[in-house]
């Protein structure tokens, strides 16, 4: 069996329903440690900028850029510590209510540490070892500067967020129009395997009849485009039974999967059309028919299935309009955004497809 190892890896301000659209904040996550590490560097520019904007040089700019590094950063961890604890409750809110919530959160916030720093100052007669100005123009210069810099850094994520969401609702039509080019095209295999049998093994064709409902119901039953691997080889077998009735003993099937765990999320139907190009161009148009096999890998948190299957010796059959496989790739990509692939290739007569994605659970999605 070939290794691969290589691989990727809303309007209204009370309280939304429960739209996933709605429900998604658009103000990043500050209990993160990269956003606490950006705050802080971010903090750390504007104060250097605060400090060397005045057009003069002398020893009082240094002592300048140590306290107002010190005032700046104490608020923009403070506003970042309360958007962190608020963030649980905002997500109930609709982003316009948390847009302006956070905004006067975050001036209150400068207000108030604006006010104690000046008492500090005031308290310890700090006044002429570094500069300062008078009370109200203080507050009112960190209020101004404040409230800017805020109101951009607020539009700034609602636009990341806009674009966040338009990509992630043009991926979930991308796969509902691939989605919905797999399931007829099974569909009428299915169809056309249980009507070559009615007339002659009605009973087989019944039995069929039932896999197939079995199988359809399972399917449309799945509301999300990801499923657990078990259901997928569930369905996987369903369509094997089928096929088994149609084609007898001219179709060989061995299964070697023990190692993929039963919880993994691979997408809907990734599987089956290569069962299915597999029989189609492989094991049908053959009188002795042939043998499918098929394989998983589970390292280093990455799924590796390899369908193996001996190759038709006529090649018109086995050659192909290859949709099924360029349906998959563009279902890996979307699903997977680039840290998933499929490889085919062929040896010694023998046509392998080997599909390797990255182990995610439900608790991962």
């Amino acid at each position: 069996m070939p290794k691969i190892t290589d691989y990727p890896r809303l309007n209204k301000a009370n309280k939304i329903k429960n739209d996933p659209e709605q429900n998604s904040l658009f103000i990043p996550d500050f209990c993160a440690l990269k956003m606490v590490f950006a705050v802080v560097v971010i903090g750390e520019l504007l104060a250097i900028v605060l400090t060397i904007s005045p057009l003069r040089m002398d020893k009082q700019r240094w002592d300048d850029l140590a306290i107002l590094s010190l005032f700046v950063q104490w608020n923009g961890l403070m506003c970042s510590s309360a958007l962190c604890v608020l963030r649980p409750i905002f997500k109930h809110y609709s982003n316009r209510f948390v847009a302006i919530s956070s905004y006067l959160i975050i001036l209150l916030i400068i207000v108030v540490l604006s006010e104690l720093t000046f008492y500090i100052v005031e308290q310890y007669y700090l006044f002429e070892a570094i500069s300062f100005a008078s009370h109200w123009e203080f507050l009112l210069h960190n209020l101004l500067i404040g409230g800017i810099i805020s109101a951009l850094a607020l539009r700034y994520f609602y636009v990341q967020h806009q674009w966040r969401m338009k990509v992630q609702a043009e991926s979930c039509t991308k796969l509902q129009l691939l989605q919905a080019r797999i399931r007829p095209h099974f569909l009428f295999n299915s169809m056309n395997s249980i009507a070559s049998l009615t007339r002659t093994r009605p009973e087989v064709a019944e039995r069929m009849t039932e896999d197939l409902a079995e199988l359809f119901r399972m399917l449309f039953r799945e509301d999300h485009e990801m499923i657990i691997w078990s259901r997928e080889l569930t369905l996987c077998e369903h369509y094997i039974d089928i096929e088994k009735q149609r084609l007898g003993e001219r179709l060989k099937i061995e299964w070697k999967i023990s190692n993929i765990p039963d919880d993994a999320l691979v997408p809907a139907l990734i599987l089956q059309p290569l069962l299915e190009n597999a029989i189609f161009h492989g094991i049908e148009p053959e009188i002795d028919g042939g043998r499918i096999a098929v394989m998983g890998e589970f390292n280093h948190n990455q799924l590796i299935i390899t369908v193996e299957n001996t190759n038709s010796k006529n090649l018109i059959h086995r050659q192909g309009n290859k949709m099924a496989l360029a349906n998959i790739e563009e279902r890996l990509k979307a699903h997977y955004h680039g840290k998933a692939s499929i490889v085919c290739h062929e040896k010694n007569d023998v046509y392998f497809a080997i599909v390797a994605m990255p182990y995610l659970t439900k608790d991962e999605r």
